[in-house]
């Protein structure tokens, strides 16, 4: 009798702990961290697409789309269950050998990017309320280069004194990796 009891009283505890813990799951946020419509088309990315430049030195070169993908990665643990997209875009020219990547991350409230090469990196929130808040952002209503007008370009400073002028519509206009180095937008040049 006395085992009957014990494994009665040992059946209604692991029942407690077990409803126990569905009740504090219901309490628990599940991430849905998806990229933003803007995240999935920003800067006219297409694989094979290339945009042609001019470097401060003078020359022009062609960087190319060689990677443009978006991963979604599912979320599963004990009491979570969600999302997580994200979009990598690679741009690449053979000479001189520049490589930037372009970083989009799914988040419920805001829209962060990442542009990086090997000199600089920089990270500014797509859309937000305090992007003009920022310091290091900033809003240009037109500026022009190589003869082209651009409409809304941000401009965002690093802490290294590097900027990038960025298009939501054609991506990179302007790199400036020092002050003595950088590369421009040009269009109509050889690939366009």
């Amino acid at each position: 009798m006395k085992k009957t009891t014990s494994l009665f009283a040992l059946f209604a505890l692991a029942l407690t702990a077990l409803y126990g813990c569905t009740d504090s799951c219901n309490d628990v946020a599940h991430p849905d961290n998806k990229l933003a419509e803007i995240q999935k088309t920003v800067g006219n990315f297409k694989k094979g697409k290339t945009t042609h430049y001019v470097h401060s030195n003078g020359f022009e070169f062609d960087l190319a789309v060689t990677q443009d993908s978006i991963y979604t990665k599912k979320l599963r643990d004990f009491c979570v269950d969600g999302v997580e997209e994200t979009r990598s875009v690679i741009l690449s020219s053979t000479y001189p050998i520049i490589s930037v990547e372009i970083n989009f991350y799914g988040s419920e409230y805001t829209t962060p990017m990442t542009v990086r090469n090997s000199e600089t990196s920089f990270y500014v929130e797509l859309e937000s309320e305090h992007l003009l808040d920022e310091e290091n952002i900033s809003t240009l209503d037109t500026i022009t280069f190589n003869g082209v007008t651009y409409d809304s370009v941000l401009v965002v400073k690093n802490d290294d004194k590097s900027r990038l002028y960025f298009s939501k519509k054609k991506g990179i206009l302007k790199l400036e990796i020092s002050d003595d180095e950088y590369f421009t937008i040009k269009e109509g040049g050889d690939n366009e």
